[in-house]
Protein backbone atom coordinates (compact mmCIF):
# COMPACT_ATOMS: atom_id res chain seq x y z
CA UNK A 1 0.00 0.00 0.00
CA UNK A 2 1.50 3.22 -1.12
CA UNK A 3 1.37 6.19 1.74
CA UNK A 4 2.89 8.58 -0.02
CA UNK A 5 0.63 11.94 -0.76
CA UNK A 6 -0.47 11.95 -4.84
CA UNK A 7 0.16 14.88 -7.30
CA UNK A 8 -2.64 16.48 -6.67
CA UNK A 9 -2.40 16.43 -3.32
CA UNK A 10 0.60 17.89 -3.33
CA UNK A 11 -0.20 20.32 -5.22
CA UNK A 12 -3.38 21.09 -3.23
CA UNK A 13 -0.65 21.60 -0.49
CA UNK A 14 1.26 23.89 -2.15
CA UNK A 15 -1.46 26.28 -3.44
CA UNK A 16 -2.48 26.46 0.33
CA UNK A 17 0.54 26.87 1.28
CA UNK A 18 0.73 30.26 -1.18
CA UNK A 19 -2.54 31.53 -0.14
CA UNK A 20 -2.04 31.64 3.53
CA UNK A 21 0.96 33.33 3.03
CA UNK A 22 -0.60 35.48 0.87
CA UNK A 23 -3.81 36.57 2.39
CA UNK A 24 -3.79 35.43 6.33
CA UNK A 25 -1.25 36.86 8.07
CA UNK A 26 -0.46 36.81 11.87
CA UNK A 27 -0.91 40.65 12.26
CA UNK A 28 -4.92 40.16 11.05
CA UNK A 29 -5.08 37.21 13.20
CA UNK A 30 -4.35 38.93 16.52
CA UNK A 31 -6.77 41.52 15.91
CA UNK A 32 -9.38 39.33 15.24
CA UNK A 33 -8.48 37.08 18.14
CA UNK A 34 -8.44 40.61 19.95
CA UNK A 35 -11.88 41.91 18.63
CA UNK A 36 -13.79 38.85 19.21
CA UNK A 37 -15.18 38.84 15.60
CA UNK A 38 -15.77 36.51 12.66
CA UNK A 39 -14.13 37.94 9.62
CA UNK A 40 -16.76 37.55 6.70
CA UNK A 41 -13.90 38.65 4.49
CA UNK A 42 -12.15 35.74 5.02
CA UNK A 43 -14.58 33.64 4.91
CA UNK A 44 -15.66 34.96 1.90
CA UNK A 45 -12.47 34.69 0.17
CA UNK A 46 -11.94 31.40 1.31
CA UNK A 47 -15.24 30.20 -0.63
CA UNK A 48 -14.08 32.40 -4.01
CA UNK A 49 -10.86 30.64 -3.58
CA UNK A 50 -13.01 27.48 -3.68
CA UNK A 51 -11.46 26.17 0.34
CA UNK A 52 -15.02 25.37 1.14
CA UNK A 53 -16.80 22.33 0.53
CA UNK A 54 -13.88 21.09 -1.54
CA UNK A 55 -14.77 17.34 -0.60
CA UNK A 56 -19.19 18.01 -1.86
CA UNK A 57 -19.68 17.04 -5.32
CA UNK A 58 -19.16 18.91 -7.97
CA UNK A 59 -23.19 19.25 -9.03
CA UNK A 60 -23.27 20.82 -5.19
CA UNK A 61 -20.72 23.99 -5.93
CA UNK A 62 -18.42 21.58 -4.32
CA UNK A 63 -14.54 20.40 -5.92
CA UNK A 64 -15.33 16.74 -6.00
CA UNK A 65 -12.44 15.31 -3.84
CA UNK A 66 -12.39 13.39 -1.01
CA UNK A 67 -11.90 13.83 2.63
CA UNK A 68 -8.40 13.72 2.58
CA UNK A 69 -8.00 16.30 0.39
CA UNK A 70 -10.18 18.50 2.86
CA UNK A 71 -8.06 17.39 5.58
CA UNK A 72 -4.86 18.82 3.83
CA UNK A 73 -6.48 22.29 3.09
CA UNK A 74 -7.54 22.72 6.84
CA UNK A 75 -4.02 21.11 7.84
CA UNK A 76 -2.22 24.15 5.36
CA UNK A 77 -4.36 26.67 7.07
CA UNK A 78 -4.17 25.93 10.73
CA UNK A 79 -0.30 25.95 9.64
CA UNK A 80 -0.61 29.68 8.94
CA UNK A 81 -3.18 30.32 11.68
CA UNK A 82 -5.21 27.73 13.76
CA UNK A 83 -7.82 30.86 14.75
CA UNK A 84 -8.21 31.74 10.87
CA UNK A 85 -7.98 27.84 9.72
CA UNK A 86 -10.23 26.60 12.50
CA UNK A 87 -13.10 29.42 11.54
CA UNK A 88 -12.36 28.84 7.77
CA UNK A 89 -12.74 24.88 8.20
CA UNK A 90 -15.79 24.70 10.18
CA UNK A 91 -18.08 27.51 8.36
CA UNK A 92 -19.23 24.24 6.68
CA UNK A 93 -19.46 22.52 10.19
CA UNK A 94 -22.21 19.34 10.02
CA UNK A 95 -23.22 20.15 6.41
CA UNK A 96 -21.85 17.02 5.69
CA UNK A 97 -24.58 15.10 7.46
CA UNK A 98 -26.69 16.89 4.53
CA UNK A 99 -24.11 15.33 1.69
CA UNK A 100 -24.79 11.83 3.64
CA UNK A 101 -27.65 11.59 4.40
CA UNK A 102 -29.78 14.58 3.09
CA UNK A 103 -32.89 14.45 0.69
CA UNK A 104 -31.98 15.66 -2.43
CA UNK A 105 -33.99 18.38 -2.09
CA UNK A 106 -31.79 19.71 1.06
CA UNK A 107 -28.58 18.67 -0.46
CA UNK A 108 -29.35 21.15 -3.78
CA UNK A 109 -30.89 24.03 -1.23
CA UNK A 110 -28.09 23.81 1.20
CA UNK A 111 -24.82 22.48 -0.32
CA UNK A 112 -23.96 24.95 -2.85
CA UNK A 113 -25.07 27.83 -0.76
CA UNK A 114 -22.74 27.39 2.02
CA UNK A 115 -19.46 26.61 -0.72
CA UNK A 116 -21.03 29.91 -2.20
CA UNK A 117 -20.69 32.31 0.81
CA UNK A 118 -24.63 32.36 0.77
CA UNK A 119 -24.58 31.15 4.27
CA UNK A 120 -22.85 29.51 7.43
CA UNK A 121 -24.08 25.99 8.58
CA UNK A 122 -23.91 24.69 12.15
CA UNK A 123 -24.46 21.64 14.01
CA UNK A 124 -26.65 21.60 16.93
CA UNK A 125 -25.51 18.96 19.25
CA UNK A 126 -24.13 19.88 22.74
CA UNK A 127 -26.42 20.49 25.69
CA UNK A 128 -25.73 22.49 29.01
CA UNK A 129 -26.91 19.66 31.23
CA UNK A 130 -24.94 16.85 28.59
CA UNK A 131 -22.47 18.33 27.37
CA UNK A 132 -20.83 16.27 24.37
CA UNK A 133 -22.17 13.25 24.93
CA UNK A 134 -25.11 13.15 22.66
CA UNK A 135 -26.56 9.55 24.56
CA UNK A 136 -28.93 11.59 26.50
CA UNK A 137 -30.44 14.97 25.39
CA UNK A 138 -33.08 16.73 26.58
CA UNK A 139 -34.21 18.48 23.30
CA UNK A 140 -37.74 17.47 21.80
CA UNK A 141 -39.17 17.06 18.58
CA UNK A 142 -42.45 16.07 18.27
CA UNK A 143 -45.02 16.18 15.43
CA UNK A 144 -47.80 18.11 15.37
CA UNK A 145 -49.67 17.41 11.79
CA UNK A 146 -47.62 18.52 9.07
CA UNK A 147 -44.88 20.15 11.31
CA UNK A 148 -42.17 19.04 13.79
CA UNK A 149 -42.67 21.53 17.09
CA UNK A 150 -38.65 22.14 18.58
CA UNK A 151 -37.86 22.87 22.02
CA UNK A 152 -35.03 22.76 24.18
CA UNK A 153 -31.25 24.34 24.27
CA UNK A 154 -28.17 23.82 23.04
CA UNK A 155 -24.33 25.13 24.04
CA UNK A 156 -21.38 26.34 22.13
CA UNK A 157 -22.31 25.61 18.91
CA UNK A 158 -19.87 26.77 16.18
CA UNK A 159 -21.29 29.52 13.78
CA UNK A 160 -24.12 30.23 16.36
CA UNK A 161 -25.81 33.08 15.75
CA UNK A 162 -24.49 33.51 12.52
CA UNK A 163 -25.39 30.54 10.65
CA UNK A 164 -28.50 30.31 8.38
CA UNK A 165 -29.42 26.62 9.47
CA UNK A 166 -29.04 24.34 12.26
CA UNK A 167 -28.99 20.31 12.19
CA UNK A 168 -30.94 19.81 15.74
CA UNK A 169 -30.33 16.73 17.63
CA UNK A 170 -33.69 16.22 18.71
CA UNK A 171 -35.52 12.85 21.13
CA UNK A 172 -38.24 12.09 19.01
CA UNK A 173 -39.01 8.98 20.90
CA UNK A 174 -39.19 9.30 24.36
CA UNK A 175 -39.77 5.71 25.14
CA UNK A 176 -36.85 4.30 23.08
CA UNK A 177 -34.63 2.23 25.44
CA UNK A 178 -31.90 3.26 25.07
CA UNK A 179 -32.70 7.14 24.86
CA UNK A 180 -29.92 7.24 21.65
CA UNK A 181 -32.53 5.11 19.48
CA UNK A 182 -35.38 7.49 19.59
CA UNK A 183 -32.95 10.20 18.21
CA UNK A 184 -33.86 12.70 15.25
CA UNK A 185 -31.95 14.93 13.12
CA UNK A 186 -33.93 17.83 12.73
CA UNK A 187 -32.99 20.77 9.95
CA UNK A 188 -34.36 23.98 11.23
CA UNK A 189 -33.73 27.39 10.00
CA UNK A 190 -32.12 30.66 11.50
CA UNK A 191 -35.35 32.44 10.92
CA UNK A 192 -37.80 30.25 12.13
CA UNK A 193 -39.93 31.96 15.24
CA UNK A 194 -38.83 30.82 18.34
CA UNK A 195 -35.13 30.15 18.21
CA UNK A 196 -33.00 32.44 19.71
CA UNK A 197 -29.08 32.84 20.24
CA UNK A 198 -26.48 34.67 23.06
CA UNK A 199 -22.82 34.57 22.44
CA UNK A 200 -21.21 32.16 25.13
CA UNK A 201 -19.14 35.27 25.98
CA UNK A 202 -14.68 35.30 26.54
CA UNK A 203 -13.43 31.95 25.61
CA UNK A 204 -9.45 30.77 26.01
CA UNK A 205 -9.01 31.01 22.43
CA UNK A 206 -10.37 30.64 18.86
CA UNK A 207 -12.19 33.64 19.60
CA UNK A 208 -12.58 34.59 16.18
CA UNK A 209 -15.29 31.67 15.87
CA UNK A 210 -18.36 32.85 16.74
CA UNK A 211 -19.94 30.43 19.63
CA UNK A 212 -23.33 30.33 20.83
CA UNK A 213 -26.16 29.19 23.25
CA UNK A 214 -29.01 28.51 21.00
CA UNK A 215 -32.84 28.16 22.38
CA UNK A 216 -35.70 26.55 20.63
CA UNK A 217 -39.02 27.64 21.88
CA UNK A 218 -42.59 26.38 19.97
CA UNK A 219 -39.74 26.36 16.71
CA UNK A 220 -41.78 24.75 14.15
CA UNK A 221 -40.54 23.30 11.07
CA UNK A 222 -41.83 21.18 8.14
CA UNK A 223 -41.69 17.25 8.64
CA UNK A 224 -39.49 17.28 5.74
CA UNK A 225 -36.86 19.01 7.56
CA UNK A 226 -35.99 15.24 8.71
CA UNK A 227 -32.50 14.47 7.77
CA UNK A 228 -32.20 10.78 7.33
CA UNK A 229 -33.99 8.33 8.94
CA UNK A 230 -36.16 8.84 11.65
CA UNK A 231 -34.84 7.91 15.06
CA UNK A 232 -30.88 7.57 13.25
CA UNK A 233 -30.07 10.98 14.47
CA UNK A 234 -27.64 9.62 16.96
CA UNK A 235 -25.67 7.06 14.36
CA UNK A 236 -25.93 9.62 11.68
CA UNK A 237 -23.97 12.06 13.73
CA UNK A 238 -21.38 9.73 14.78
CA UNK A 239 -20.97 9.07 11.16
CA UNK A 240 -20.32 12.90 11.42
CA UNK A 241 -17.97 12.57 14.36
CA UNK A 242 -15.61 9.96 12.74
CA UNK A 243 -14.81 12.54 9.67
CA UNK A 244 -15.04 15.52 11.45
CA UNK A 245 -12.99 14.59 14.62
CA UNK A 246 -9.82 13.93 11.83
CA UNK A 247 -10.10 17.42 10.67
CA UNK A 248 -10.50 18.90 14.27
CA UNK A 249 -6.59 16.85 14.72
CA UNK A 250 -5.46 18.31 11.52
Amino acid sequence: MDFELNKIQKDIQKAIRVIVKGEFDNELAYELEKKHEFSPKIWTKACHLGLIGVHYPEEYSGQGLGSLEDILVVEELCRGDSTIGSAIALSSFSSEIIMHYGTDEQKKKYLPAVAEEEMLSAGAFTEPDHGSDITYINTTAVKDGDEWVVNGGKTFISNGGLAGFYNVLCQTDPDAKPGCRGQSLILVETDREGLSTSDVGHKMGIRMMATAEVTFKDVRVPLKNLIGEEGKGFYHVLHFFDESRIQIAA
